[in-house]
């Protein structure tokens, strides 16, 4: 399962979902789900992993953490009906 890192970045840099949302121009709402400390999210568009980006000044690979098998499998594919 891919997870956010945004919690423990915010967190050594004293950053609240406030300051997140008022940085990078994201709804509070989203600034505060995307910085639980679970790292769990949805959706993860490139315009917002880049705001992230620019906003931290890192990397996109020090924005997430993979961690191998923890989601269960692959997902099934879904069957197209024709």
């Amino acid at each position: 399962m891919v997870r956010l890192t945004l919690y423990h970045i915010m967190r050594r840099r004293g950053i609240t979902a406030y300051a997140l949302s008022r940085g990078t121009g994201l709804s509070y709402p989203s600034a505060y789900r995307m910085s639980r400390p679970a790292g769990t999210f949805g959706r993860l568009h490139s315009d917002t992993l880049e705001r992230l980006c620019e906003f931290f000044k890192v990397q996109p690979g020090e924005l997430l953490r993979w961690t191998p098998g923890s989601n269960g499998g692959p997902r099934p594919q879904r069957r197209r009906s024709d």
